[in-house]
């Protein structure tokens, strides 16, 4: 029974180490001037980000204690503190407290983007305008925020989204998150407006549920291996999400006039279906200008055929004329010679009709000197009778 108590006893002593090492090994609230830190929100390679009361202005902040400390980075949050944008979370504070900086920030109640889900690249696309718009902002005022990524992203209850941290990853000493890093952070260059475009373009690509052709060209030329080939500002990169959305061409991605009818179809369905209707017409109408060529063509043989045949009856004409009713002759003759020229003047090229109008012409001057020699003899012989008939008188 002794034995039974003595092996009871050293049980609870062991559970009571136990849970006096658990409770050392639970982070300290810290003491911050002016806050009042309640419980611990968040913990990171940078340092904790707490739930605290703020009794001097009634309200519920977030505070950061970051690892590393230092009076730049102290300067550093203060410059941040000047940025108000609607999509940017608002630091109110920072100071520094047992050696380490701290930062009281806007409490963001909803979540983060790494925790939301998007239906569509559309949904994505405007998150991303709405951020872009927050660092095109701050790319205003000087300050680049070295570590965009969806964990920094917080989409509030009334659905406005914020971009937090913002500036504060060099506190820790680096530039970035590795997988939103452009190639030039990790090859040790410095932090720069092209280095946050290429995060931003990394975060909505991983957020996209699907490549859409435009959305993904946008991300792409965002995550242009060498920053010359990125957007030449994060206006522009801003420029092209707010096109996708609107259903316009993107400069990243270029359309051809089929896909830029169909977007403008898609952003005005009531003149394209006029346009369309208009296509149609002038599309029947072409169709019947080249079906009246082809007729006209085919109007225009048969036309020449028959010039020919014209041709060949107006060689008998001559014929008719050389044996017919010389009270007929003059009259035929000039009828058949115009309707000949005329022939011939249409279709210049036709052999035939050419031999009619020649041999007709020659057959109105051999009869103009047919008559011409009749007139003389008829002027002759009346000046020769003349005389006998008066000696007769």
């Amino acid at each position: 029974m002794l034995q039974e108590q003595a092996m009871t006893d050293a049980l609870r002593s062991l559970a009571a180490e136990l849970d006096e090492l658990g409770r050392e090994d639970e982070p300290r609230l810290p003491e911050i001037p002016g806050f009042e830190p309640v419980d611990i929100l968040d913990r990171g390679g940078m340092g904790t980000v707490y739930l605290a009361q703020q009794p001097s202005l009634g309200r519920e902040v977030a505070l950061k204690v970051v690892h590393a400390s230092g009076a730049g980075n102290v300067d550093e949050a203060k410059t941040i503190a000047q940025l108000h944008h609607p999509n940017i979370v608002q630091v109110y504070a920072a100071g520094e407290s047992g050696g380490r900086a701290w930062f009281a920030m806007e409490l963001m109640r909803g979540k983060t983007a790494s925790c939301a889900v998007f239906a569509s690249a559309g949904e994505v696309a405007r998150l991303g305008i709405q951020i872009a718009d927050a660092l095109s902002y701050a790319h205003r005022c000087g300050v680049i925020h070295r570590d965009v990524k969806s964990a920094n992203i917080f989409i509030g209850e009334n659905g406005i989204a914020k971009l937090g941290d913002f500036g504060l990853a060099n506190t820790s000493g680096e530039s970035g998150t590795r997988g939103y890093m452009a190639p030039e952070l990790l090859e040790g260059g410095a932090a720069s407006e092209a280095s946050d475009q290429y995060a931003l373009g990394a975060t909505l690509a991983a957020l996209a549920p699907a490549g859409d052709g435009d959305f993904a060209a946008i991300c792409a030329k965002a995550m242009s291996p060498a920053p010359e080939e990125r957007y030449q500002s994060i206006d522009a990169m801003l420029d092209d999400l707010r096109s996708f959305i609107a259903g316009r061409p993107v400069a990243a991605n270029p359309p051809s006039p089929l896909r830029r009818f169909r977007l403008f179809a898609h952003r005005n369905p009531a003149a394209a279906a006029g346009l369309a209707a208009a296509a149609l017409l002038l599309a029947a109408f072409m169709a019947a200008l080249a079906i009246g060529c082809i007729r006209t063509s085919q109007a225009l043989a048969a036309t020449e055929r028959e010039a020919a045949s014209a041709a060949q009856s107006l060689a008998s004409v001559v014929a008719e004329i050389d044996r017919g009713d010389s009270n007929k002759r003059d009259a035929e003759l000039e009828r058949a010679l115009t309707a000949a020229e005329h022939l011939a003047a249409r279709f210049p090229g036709n052999e035939e009709i050419a031999a009619a109008v020649a041999k007709l012409k020659a057959a109105r001057q051999a009869r103009e000197r047919f008559l011409e020699r009749r007139g003389g003899a008829a002027t002759h012989g009346r000046a020769t009778r003349r005389p006998g008939r008066q000696n007769r008188e």
